[in-house]
């Protein structure tokens, strides 16, 4: 894991970080858009506006550009509140397009934070989303595919036995037990997104794959990568094929 450290001047901390921090936690973002982790953090430090957060992660490497003893001004949840006040935040990048780009940069933000959990003496309940501070719907991109996906991943990094999906609230999704997902005679391409706009891949005809609930209207499918031993988590469009 490649970590850039990019030191924040001092004559910015009175936008960026004007308070001494001790971290109780770590505060999980998307950057809604396709910047590197550098560029995120160049123009982040570079600017005269009060947003900033500590780190940046992108799918080759993790960018830092705010000292964790400081707080950044990322949870929209005021001058003395929690999340403002007490979280290290961290951005995912490459998330507006999604697709593969997006998938290894949460994989190695899974990395980074129970890097940063192992530093800390931290257990999983210490990282939490900007949503539960402000409810504002991010990380966007990470909430459409999972919250409880993304946790898992953390945990695998940790060592710990994954936990089942257990969110209730999926703005009409399903947390029903995996099931079976057959394609129909035609190729069905699968998608970063259930609106459909990042292809990321397909299920040849006849094939079946693992369906964990129908989110917004679409099926999540977990499917083989055709010619190799990977697996890739999508969105169908024809719910025909839930089983």
């Amino acid at each position: 894991m490649q970590i850039t450290n990019v030191t924040c001047p001092t004559s910015k901390y009175s936008i960026k970080c004007p308070y001494e921090m001790t971290p109780q936690g770590i505060c999980v973002h998307n950057t809604a858009n396709d910047a590197s982790a550098m560029s995120e953090i160049s123009y982040m430090l570079g600017n005269n506006n009060k947003t900033s957060f500590h780190a940046a992660v992108d799918n080759e490497r993790v960018v830092t550009g705010l000292p964790f003893n400081r707080n950044a001004w990322h949870s929209g949840d005021g001058g003395n509140g929690k999340g403002n006040r007490t979280q290290i935040a961290i951005e995912i990048c490459y998330s507006k397009s999604g697709g593969e780009r997006f998938e290894e940069a949460e994989n190695l933000a899974a990395c980074y934070i129970a890097y940063l959990l192992k530093q800390s003496g931290w257990g999983i309940e210490k990282v939490s989303k900007h949503q539960d501070y402000s409810n504002k719907y991010c990380p966007h991109r990470t909430l459409d595919l999972g919250w409880e996906r993304f946790l898992n991943k953390i945990r695998e990094q940790l060592g710990l036995q994954t936990q089942p999906v257990e969110e209730k609230d999926y703005s009409g999704g399903s947390d029903e037990p995996v099931r079976t997902y057959v394609n129909g005679s035609t190729i069905e391409n699968i998608y970063a997104d259930t609106s459909l706009t990042k292809k990321i891949g397909y299920l040849n005809p006849r094939e079946s794959c693992d369906c964990f609930g129908i989110f917004n209207g679409r099926p999540m499918v977990r499917y083989k990568v055709d010619g190799s031993s990977n697996y890739k988590i999508g969105f169908a469009k024809w719910t025909g094929g839930v089983k």
